[in-house]
């Protein structure tokens, strides 16, 4: 089975062309590139991806959206790009957490991960990954945070937000990959059971920015 993956979720875009043969999953081609604007530079990746593969949509058989926490816009961008590929080519779609993408790779080498990322607005979305289960995802501010045991921290988060969160554990270097999500990561981590468009919902966590500020509007004032 061929597997295309992406996540918009955060200001990297990402892409991953994978093949899943007697339940062994191998990544052909991954694209990751930092854009300003997920809607612009989504397909491109995703064409560019497949061209490395030695690929094209029409053989592509499963496509994994990253369907957040994260940026709302590159979240949304994300789905419906799911889902008009899966309509225009037939293909199956599935859905995996962005934060189950962070902790994947770190998962390999601890068995605790505490996946983080940047919220904005002075928060952090967070989810554990401990023992093989994950934990619920939840946004908070860094120094209300409370954590037991010492898991080995990562994301963009745990980089702005070290000198609170290093308290908890560990966090790699600054430039360390493992702090950046990777449709690889959505790749190693997604359990890849196929779901209907109606299903691909975002995770959101909080409300929009836009829903937070309504009332400061006078326009949307009846």
């Amino acid at each position: 089975m061929l597997i295309l993956a992406f996540d918009a979720s955060t200001p990297i875009v990402t892409v991953a062309v994978a093949r899943v043969e007697n339940g062994e999953r191998e990544v052909m081609a991954e694209i990751s590139v930092t854009a300003r604007g997920a809607s612009e530079a989504l397909l491109r990746a995703v064409h560019a991806a497949l061209d490395l593969a030695g690929e094209d949509l029409a053989t592509v058989e499963r496509v994994l959206a990253g369907i957040g926490p994260g940026t709302f816009t590159g979240i949304r961008i994300a789905a419906s790009t799911a889902r008009a590929i899966s309509l225009g080519t037939g293909a199956a779609l599935a859905k995996n957490s962005t934060l189950a993408a962070l902790a994947a790779p770190a998962l390999s080498a601890s068995p605790d991960v505490l996946a983080v990322l940047d919220a904005k607005r002075g928060e952090i979305f967070v989810q554990r990954f401990a023992g093989g289960e994950p934990g619920e995802i939840a946004c908070v501010k860094p120094e209300e945070l409370s954590v037991d045991g010492e898991p080995f921290i990562v994301g963009d988060g745990a980089v702005r937000y070290r000198e609170t969160l290093s308290r908890f554990g560990r966090i790699p270097r600054h430039g360390s990959p493992l702090h950046r999500v990777t449709a690889a990561g959505h790749i190693l981590s997604a359990d890849l059971s196929p779901v209907e468009a109606e299903d691909l919902v975002p995770i959101y966590v909080r409300q929009p920015d836009a829903e937070v500020r309504r009332d400061l509007n006078p326009w949307s004032r009846p």
